[in-house]
């Protein structure tokens, strides 16, 4: 699927899912926006993309004029914006609701579904310009299915999905389609550092069942490219079948 000369911006492009997605749109075609907090990370990325222009904007998602200078920087650049990934996300520390701070809360919400809203706010503003865009948000099955001690993350993740049907019906008219992705457990960044809470054996038992960073990032490739351009308001899960499953019974009676 070929991105050809397409401009995409890819939050949290310095690592894992982000990493992946950039290195593959750049190999389709695409000139990339490499967005994330730390500059070295994203330099890395920088650094494996494949024949085509990159560009790094150190930024923080939550904060709206960093998500605006994201998408400033990205037209005084490239000329244009066609695709928007909404990658960045981090995780909470696992705790009980009841041991949850506000700090903690705010944190996890402000980046991961806070980010979203206003890069997509920014992004959407340009797209219009060109009757064309493209955006696709990286949710999770924890925010189809409920996880012990994830609230702040859980909710989060929830709300972009909801948020990613609302914003297409809002810009179905503007020709721009909204599309997120919920995957499962990866073999790369996130989910390899929470493989360290768990014991060698447990680990040894994980591993083979986490999905390769590259069947999440072919995904995300589908979803931007032409085609699925009557494709909007869609869920795409890729988690090898966790979400379908019946959880545990929560509640014991006498």
């Amino acid at each position: 699927m070929s991105l050809s000369g397409r401009v995409a911006v890819i939050t949290g492009a310095g690592s894992g899912i982000g990493r992946s997605t950039a290195i593959l749109f750049s190999e389709s075609g695409a000139n990339v926006v490499l967005v994330g907090r730390r500059a070295e990370p994203l330099n890395e990325t920088l650094s494996k993309l494949q024949g085509r222009k990159g560009l790094v904007v150190q930024a923080d998602v939550s904060k709206a004029a960093d998500a605006q200078r994201i998408i400033g920087e990205t037209i005084r650049e490239f000329g244009r914006l066609d695709i928007l990934v909404n990658n960045a996300g981090v995780e909470a520390p696992y705790k009980p609701v009841t041991e949850l701070t506000e700090e903690e809360w705010d944190y996890v919400v402000d980046i991961n579904l806070k980010g979203v809203f206003l890069c997509s706010k920014y992004a959407i503003r340009e797209m219009k310009k060109t009757g064309d865009g493209v955006i696709t948000n990286v949710a999770s099955n924890w925010g189809l299915i409920a996880a012990p001690n994830a609230t702040a993350y859980c909710a989060s993740k929830a709300g972009v999905i909801l948020l990613t049907k609302a914003m297409a019906m809002d810009v179905a008219d503007a020709g721009i389609t909204v599309n997120c992705i919920c995957p499962g457990d990866t073999n790369a960044g996130m989910e390899l550092r929470d493989l360290e809470r768990f014991t060698e054996e447990r680990r040894a038992a994980i591993i083979p069942k986490l999905i390769p960073v590259e069947e999440i990032t072919h995904g995300i490739l589908y979803l931007v490219s032409d085609h699925a351009r009557m494709t909007t308001s869609t869920v795409l899960v890729v988690d090898n079948g966790a979400s379908s499953a019946e959880g545990p019974r929560l509640l014991s009676r006498k």
